[in-house]
C-alpha cells in the first residue's frame, strides 16, 4: 500500500478491518449453526446458541427474565467496556485536534472551494501531521454493531424457546386434566347405560351385527362425543386456571412485544410464520395449539379482549434514549469544519441517524425481552458517555491549572 494516498489508505484499512469482522461473524454464525427453529414434536430442544445458553444459566440464578435481561446486558456492557472507552478515548483525543486545525481547515475550504480534489489532499495531509485519526473510532462502532446482532440472534431463539416452554406446560395440563375427565366420564356415562367397554370394542370387530349391537354402538359413540366435548371443556378451563403468563413490570407477557400486539400469542405469532418477535417452532399443529389455548387467546392484555400486550414504554424510551444518546455522541465529536456540509455532510448526518431509527425498529417490532435488553444497554452507554465527559473536563481542568503554576 505504499504508493497509495494518504486518504486511499484509510479507507482500505478501514474495508479491511470491517471484513475481518464480518469473516469473524460468520465464524461464531457457523459455530453456533442453526435454522433458528425450536423443534416440540417430542419435546422442547434446548436452544444452541451460546447467548441463549448463558441466559438459559443466568436466568436459574435469577429466577425473572426481565432482572435476566437487565443483569446480562450489565454484564455484556462491561466486557466491551474497553471498545467504547478507546472510542470515547479517540473521539476526544479527534475533538482536541479538530478544534486546533479547523481555522486552517476553513481556510482551505475557502481557498479550494472549487477544487474539491485538491481541498481533500490537502485535509488529509493535514489530518496526518497532527496524527488526527479515522479509524480508531470507526473500529469500535463496528465491533458494537457485530455484538447487537450476535445478541440479537441469541435473543431470537431463546424467545422462541421460552415461548416453546410455556406452550409445552399448557399442554401438558390440558393432556393430563383431558385423560382423566375424560375417562371418568366414559366410564361413568357406560355403567349407567349398562355398557360393557369391552363388548362394545367387541361389536366394532365384527363385519355383521344384530340390531341390538347396533343400537349400543350408537349408544356407544354419543356417550363417546359427549364425554370427549366435557374433557376437552374441562382442559381447557384447567390450561386457563393455570396459565401463568412471564410478565415483567407493566407488560403482561415479556416474550412478546411491549406495545398493541395480543399478550397470547396466536398460532402464526407463536410458529414464527407471521411477526417478527420469534424464531419459527415446529411440531405443533395449529387445531391442536387452538384447541388447548382456545381459553386463553386474546386474554391477559390490556382494554377490550387484552388486545394490548404493553403500553409502548420501553420502545418510547428505547427511541429517547438513542436519540440523545447520539445528540451526546455528535457533541462529543466537537464542531467539523465548513468543507463538511458541501462534501458528504448529508450523508454522514444521515448515517449519524441511522442507528436511532434501527433501534426504534428493533424495539417496536421484537419481543419485550429484547427491546428491555436495548433500554438498558442505551442507559448504560449514556451513563457511561456522560462520566466520561466529566472525567476529561477535570482532567482539563488539572492540566490548565498545572500549566497556571508552570508560568507563574
Amino acid at each position: 500500500m505504499a504508493h497509495l494516498s494518504y486518504a486511499r489508505k484509510t479507507k482500505t484499512k478501514i474495508y479491511l478491518i470491517a471484513a475481518m469482522i464480518i469473516c469473524l461473524l460468520m465464524v461464531l454464525s457457523a459455530c453456533n449453526a442453526d435454522s433458528a427453529t425450536i423443534n416440540m414434536a417430542n419435546s422442547v430442544q434446548e436452544p444452541t446458541h451460546f447467548i441463549a445458553k448463558f441466559l438459559i444459566i443466568l436466568n436459574e440464578g435469577i429466577g425473572d427474565f426481565g432482572w435476566t435481561v437487565v443483569v446480562f446486558t450489565i454484564i455484556l456492557k462491561l466486557i466491551v467496556t474497553p471498545f467504547d472507552f478507546w472510542q470515547k478515548f479517540v473521539m476526544r483525543k479527534n475533538a482536541k485536534i479538530m478544534e486546533r486545525i479547523k481555522p486552517r481547515l476553513d481556510e482551505l475550504a475557502d481557498k479550494y472551494k472549487d477544487d474539491k480534489q485538491r481541498y481533500q489532499q490537502e485535509q488529509m495531509a493535514i489530518y496526518k501531521r497532527e496524527k488526527y485519526s479515522m479509524l480508531g473510532a470507526c473500529l469500535p462502532t463496528i465491533i458494537t454493531l457485530v455484538v447487537f446482532f450476535i445478541v440479537f440472534s441469541g435473543f431470537r431463539q431463546m424467545v422462541s424457546y421460552q415461548n416453546a416452554l410455556v406452550y409445552e406446560e399448557a399442554r401438558t395440563v390440558y393432556n393430563q386434566t383431558y385423560d382423566e375427565d375424560y375417562s371418568a366420564l366414559y366410564t361413568a356415562a357406560m355403567a349407567e347405560a349398562g355398557l360393557d367397554p369391552e363388548v362394545i370394542a367387541g361389536y366394532k370387530e365384527l363385519e355383521t351385527l344384530t340390531d341390538e349391537q347396533k343400537a349400543a354402538l350408537v349408544k356407544e359413540a354419543a356417550i363417546d362425543a359427549e364425554a370427549h366435548k366435557s374433557a376437552v371443556d374441562s382442559a381447557q378451563t384447567a390450561v386457563k386456571d393455570n396459565y401463568r403468563m412471564p410478565k415483567f413490570l407493566w407488560i403482561y407477557n415479556i416474550f412478546a412485544q411491549d406495545s398493541w400486539v395480543e399478550a397470547v400469542p396466536d398460532y402464526l405469532t407463536f410458529s414464527g410464520q407471521s411477526g417478527f418477535a420469534n424464531a419459527k417452532i415446529e411440531g405443533v399443529m395449529v387445531t391442536e395449539y387452538q384447541t388447548v389455548m382456545k381459553k386463553v387467546l386474546g386474554t391477559g392484555g390490556y382494554g377490550e379482549g387484552g388486545t394490548w400486550n404493553g403500553l409502548l414504554i420501553f420502545p418510547i424510551l428505547s427511541i429517547a434514549l438513542n436519540i440523545g444518546s447520539q445528540l451526546l455522541m455528535n457533541k462529543a465529536q466537537g464542531k467539523q469544519p465548513k468543507a463538511a456540509e458541501g462534501m458528504g455532510g448529508a450523508s454522514t448526518k444521515m448515517m449519524q441517524w441511522i442507528m436511532p431509527v434501527l433501534m426504534g425498529v428493533f424495539a417496536l417490532l421484537y419481543s419485550a425481552a429484547f427491546t428491555i435488553y436495548i433500554f438498558v444497554s442505551t442507559l448504560y452507554s449514556i451513563l457511561f458517555q456522560l462520566l466520561f465527559n466529566l472525567g476529561g473536563k477535570l482532567v482539563d481542568i488539572s492540566r490548565e491549572k498545572k500549566q497556571l503554576k508552570g508560568t507563574r
